[in-house]
């Protein structure tokens, strides 16, 4: 199980302005759902999910289970400005593995507050002594997100050429991100 006793945590952002960070509550529904209602509709295409049914956002909020899907939340001025989970499989080859997903709403972007999610989140997994925290990116989409992972220290461990195609036809590389926890991330945080 995850330590979450941090949470809620302020923390500062670039512009100097603060965002409280704690997990998803199950009273977040109809907060999750506007945060993603003012997702635009060209970010939204390329979630695995669709984030606009009321179902999909029921069950994240009704069916929480940390120890497999740890949600995130940044909380700015009362409202959900992006979502971060961190995903893991609990058996088998996974085990010791965690992958991350981030969505951050266009008017708190470039403030850091996705990369302040994703460090939450690799703190996290890094104290519940996983080895790796892997991330895939759509490279030309989400470039803010691949850069804000290198920062963290992730490194590019392959692109799949051509995998998705966004909304036009045009295809888009996917990067997948890999952060190796333990010395490596210790040495990074200096």
């Amino acid at each position: 199980m995850y330590k979450l006793t941090a949470f809620p945590k302020e923390v500062p952002l670039r512009d100097g302005s603060t965002v409280t960070l704690r997990p998803l509550s199950q009273s977040d529904t109809e907060a999750l759902s506007s945060f993603f209602g003012r997702v635009s509709e060209h970010d939204r295409y390329f979630l695995k999910d669709d984030v606009r049914s009321p179902k999909v956002i029921a069950r994240w909020t009704s069916e929480l289970d940390f120890d497999r899907a740890l949600p995130l939340v940044a909380v700015d001025n009362g409202n959900i400005v992006a979502n971060a989970v961190l995903l893991r499989s609990r058996h088998g080859a996974f085990r010791s593995v965690a992958g991350l997903r981030v969505v951050v709403d266009a008017g708190s972007r470039q403030r850091g507050v996705g990369t302040a999610l994703m460090k939450e989140l690799c703190d996290i997994a890094a104290d519940a002594e996983l080895e790796r925290v892997t991330a895939e990116f759509i490279v030309g989409v989400q470039d803010d997100a691949i850069a804000a992972s290198e920062r963290l220290g992730f490194l590019r461990s392959g692109t799949v050429h051509e995998l998705v195609r966004d909304e036009d036809g045009r295809p888009h590389d996917l990067a997948i991100m890999s952060l190796p926890l333990g010395k490596w991330y210790e040495w990074w945080q200096f």
